[in-house]
């Protein structure tokens, strides 16, 4: 009985699992042929799953192992290794550090041409997706999709569900501005500045590092000559006042 309610439990998970739309972006993409889109493979570039679901799927996943082993001590053990285990597992699901990488560096770049596109009068739907034709990568894949789902009479919300970090910082931004009213263009070009400002600060921290631990094996191959010519012959003396 306990594995057919681990069974269920675990039937349950996987129906939590399916990334809220991806249905809904299948069809866009189906359904809505986007212009210039030259039969451009889709990648998903979903982000990880909120905190709430998160949990319910971890919680999930240790009950599973609680039930599969039955009651005991061990058995709560167990499910909660489990469950800390899918927790830990979730949180670490997001896109790959080679599309992040991809997303954050054209961003600002994206930011910048959709604010132009604005300020010409572009509605926000054409100019998202013109840019994603412009952007190359997982990035203009996300944004074409967001401007298809934009034509198609979808929510702000709704067309930017999903949108991965660093992406959902320009969702917030176009989402905030509809909303609130305000001047969407300027708020794109401080996110642009602020986005490469960033960018700079990763890249200055990453050449610190990469000094320190270019320095690390040069400090290693002093050390044993330090040891022999200073710290050996300063022992040895001592030592001769001590016991001579």
């Amino acid at each position: 009985m306990n594995g057919v309610w681990a069974v269920l439990v675990l039937a349950g998970a996987v129906l939590l699992w399916v990334p809220p739309g991806a249905g809904r972006r299948d069809r866009v993409r189906f359904l809505l042929a986007v212009p210039g889109d030259g039969g451009r493979p889709w990648r998903s570039t979903s982000g990880p799953p909120g905190a709430a679901r998160r949990r319910v799927e971890a919680g999930l996943g240790g009950l599973a192992a609680f039930l599969v082993l039955g009651a005991g001590l061990p058995a709560v053990l167990v499910g909660l290794g489990v469950a800390a285990g899918l927790d830990r597992l979730l949180r670490r699901s997001g896109a790959p550090p080679a599309v992040a990488g991809a997303l954050a560096r054209d961003l600002p770049v994206a930011c910048d041409l959709l604010a132009v596109c604005l300020a010409a009068g572009t509605p926000v739907g054409s100019a998202v997706a013109a840019v994603g034709e412009a952007v190359p990568g997982p990035l203009g894949d996300r944004l074409v999709e967001a401007g298809a789902l934009y034509r198609l009479g979808a929510a702000p919300r709704r067309a930017w569900a999903g949108a991965p970090p660093p992406v959902d910082a320009l969702a917030r931004t176009v989402v905030r501005a509809g909303e609130s009213g305000s001047a969407v263009v300027p708020a794109l070009q401080r996110l642009a500045a602020d986005l490469r400002s960033a960018g700079r600060s990763q890249t200055e921290a990453a050449v610190q590092r990469a000094g320190v631990w270019v320095l690390a094996p040069l400090g290693l191959c002093f050390l044993p000559a330090f040891l022999c010519l200073g710290v050996v012959p300063m022992v040895l003396g001592i030592g001769g006042d001590v016991f001579g």
